[in-house]
């Protein structure tokens, strides 16, 4: 889903959707999991965003789907050709999984990708090990939910 980041960017791909470059300007690993951790522990959809250079990128999280739209990021009235939206079929659930497996695969690479603050690093990595573990555990609970045989209403 997020590629390793790499001077500033990563790449954002869901099944069946384009692919997204994102930039540093959002601090990705964090804002994404604070956001998906909400999701699970209330068990409301959620959005991320990112910032494309130019452009602006929303995820919806639903129970069952991805909404993902694309926008201009100037304050005009927007009209048609300034929004793009694509959808994929992937439920809250497996979000997480994929956040919490691609942030995890690369962590010193999501601790240092906003490089333009004077953070601790040892700090970020310990807050960052925080919220892992806590999806992780989040991802455990709420499996049941997701099954075949469930709904959301």
């Amino acid at each position: 889903m997020l590629t390793k980041p790499h001077a500033g960017w990563s790449d954002f791909q869901l099944n069946g959707t384009s692919l997204y470059g994102l930039s540093y300007l959002d601090d990705i690993a964090f804002e994404w999991l604070e956001q998906a951790i909400h999701g699970l522990e209330t068990m409301l959809p959620f959005c991320v965003k990112g910032y494309m250079e130019p452009g602006r990128f929303l995820c919806v999280v639903s129970y069952w789907n991805c909404h993902i739209i694309c926008e201009n990021d100037e304050r005009n009235l927007l009209d048609n050709d300034d929004i793009d939206t694509e959808y994929s079929h992937t439920s809250m659930l497996e979000f997480c999984k994929y956040l919490y497996n691609d942030i995890k695969a690369d962590m010193d690479e999501w601790v240092t990708f906003v490089d333009y603050r004077d953070d601790d690093w040892d700090e970020k990595r310990k807050v960052l090990e925080g919220q892992l573990d806590r999806l992780k555990e989040l991802i455990s609970e709420k499996e049941e939910y997701f099954r075949a045989d469930r709904c959301f209403l």
